[in-house]
């Protein structure tokens, strides 16, 4: 709650410190203070304070306060990167800053709702900010071509996220998730208008993380985008899409996840399918993690069908882990992309970065060996726990997600051939300079990657 506070206070500080197009340098102070702030308030509630819950709307317990602290770290990196990393007009720079922070505010909901209500709400809040951020380079077509397929899609999905929810009340009389619960465990028999209502819901969230058949939006949004607003998309609303699937899915209908599960596994297998033979005929970098983001949904979907097994804690290991490869990966990308033309920023803009950035191309390689699941990296560590938990119910699941993880090697290893082992086309190509706040970024990725691997259990008891 303390975080929910200082997160809706930063925005509208740095919100009105915008005003000043000048004042950039103030804007990103703000911003960065007021969520260094949160993730205090957030760890200090996690491990000093005792869960709480505010009227049955928000529970802050051990669950919640993981996953959003975690919302706020990796926000937190993508601010450090927003000052010289942002691609939009200069007189909307705090506009930027304070639309992400309210974004966030949307996902602390997600992560720690306990009303359907506040499902929604939660949603909304996230989501609403995502459609004037896609579009903030408003001069450029891509970008409203992102902003308009983004809007049109999330109000579909909300529509039947909606109509789910309803059909869902009016067969167990309630919004609480644990109502809801004792109701579908002391039934002897579903209703139709319940098995309906969680379908329906089942696929308003699944437009929302981006799972396949309901991911062909994602592509286009996230490479039209600007990149930080993409790297926020791939990372915390992917994080909090599944943190609030998983709340809903364990606490309600755990009990009868024969209705459905099947479903869930074909999605999974679909989703994870699709995105990596995709990606492996991609040719721009922001394309082929648009894939490889939905890839990696397919095998977090793995997480949801094992919830009656586990407390959330491989689905957060499994999200620390992509998350922060993300943002290793993208801040090398800006880096590249502010070098070259928008237009020559394909997989072959990396050419030589092992000579002329060898940091810049150490955290590439790191970022996308973790994705791929190469150990003893995290994304390794987060693979292994969340397959574990899948297998004894779906085995059959879990060696396709194995045999995808080996496809995804190939498309990963393609950037890394071209840092390491191509010739750049130019004859005297100079060293790439690094700002400060990439340096920094970068390398406090790097090692919480490493880190990861070497104390995963940490992590997997987070959530309590």
């Amino acid at each position: 709650m303390k975080a929910l506070i200082i997160l809706a206070l930063t925005g509208v500080f740095t919100l009105f410190a915008g005003l000043n197009a000048s004042r950039r340098a103030v804007v990103q102070a703000i911003a960065a203070a007021g969520l260094v702030l949160a993730l205090v308030a957030t760890i200090w509630d996690r491990f000093w304070a005792e869960p709480f819950s505010i009227v049955n709307m928000l529970t802050f317990d051990h669950y919640a306060l993981a996953f959003g602290s975690v919302a706020i770290f990796i926000t937190l990196l993508i601010v450090l990167l927003g000052r010289s990393g942002y691609q939009g007009d200069s007189e909307n720079f705090g506009d930027f800053k304070a639309l992400l922070v309210f974004s966030l505010c949307g996902a602390l909901c997600l992560v720690s709702f306990d009303n359907l209500i506040m499902l929604f709400l939660g949603i909304e809040i996230l989501s609403i900010p995502l459609y004037v951020l896609a579009g903030i380079r408003k001069n450029h077509p891509a970008s409203n071509e992102a902003a308009l397929k983004y809007f049109f899609m999330g109000a579909f999905a909300t529509g039947i996220l909606l109509f789910g929810i309803t059909l869902i009340y009016g067969a167990t009389a309630s919004f609480s998730l644990p109502e809801i619960g004792k109701v579908v465990a002391s039934g002897d028999q579903v209703p139709a208008m319940l098995k309906v209502g969680i379908l329906f819901v089942l696929i308003g969230l699944s437009f929302k993380v981006a799972a396949a058949p309901f991911h062909f939006w994602s592509p286009d949004v996230y490479e039209g985008s600007p990149n930080l607003v993409t790297l926020f998309m791939a990372t915390v609303v992917k994080m909090a899409g599944f943190a609030a699937f998983f709340r809903l899915f364990d606490v309600s209908f755990a009990q009868i996840s024969g209705v459905w599960a099947p479903t869930l596994a074909v999605m999974a297998l679909l989703t994870m399918s699709i995105g990596n033979l995709t990606a492996l005929f991609q040719t721009g970098f922001k394309r082929m993690l648009a894939y490889s983001s939905i890839a990696h949904a397919g095998y977090l979907l793995l997480g949801i069908l094992a919830c009656t097994r586990s407390g959330g804690g491989a689905l957060l290991l499994y999200t620390l882990s992509y998350a922060v490869a993300t943002v290793c990966a993208f801040t090398v990308f800006i880096l590249v992309a502010q070098q070259k033309p928008e237009e020559t920023t394909g997989i072959n803009a990396f050419r030589g970065l092992g000579r002329r950035q060898p940091l810049a191309a150490f955290g590439m390689t790191v970022a996308l060996l973790s994705m791929a699941g190469i150990p003893p990296l995290a994304g390794f560590f987060g693979k292994y726990f969340l397959f574990a938990q899948a297998f004894p119910d779906y085995s059959w699941l879990v060696i396709a997600a194995v045999v995808n993880s080996a496809i995804s090697i190939v498309y990963y290893f393609r950037v890394i051939a071209e840092m390491y082992f191509k010739q750049t086309d130019e004859p005297a190509t100079p060293p790439l300079t690094m700002p400060l706040a990439y340096r920094f970024v970068l390398v406090v990725a790097i090692f919480i990657l490493f880190a990861i691997s070497v104390l995963p259990g940490l992590i997997l008891n987070w959530v309590g």
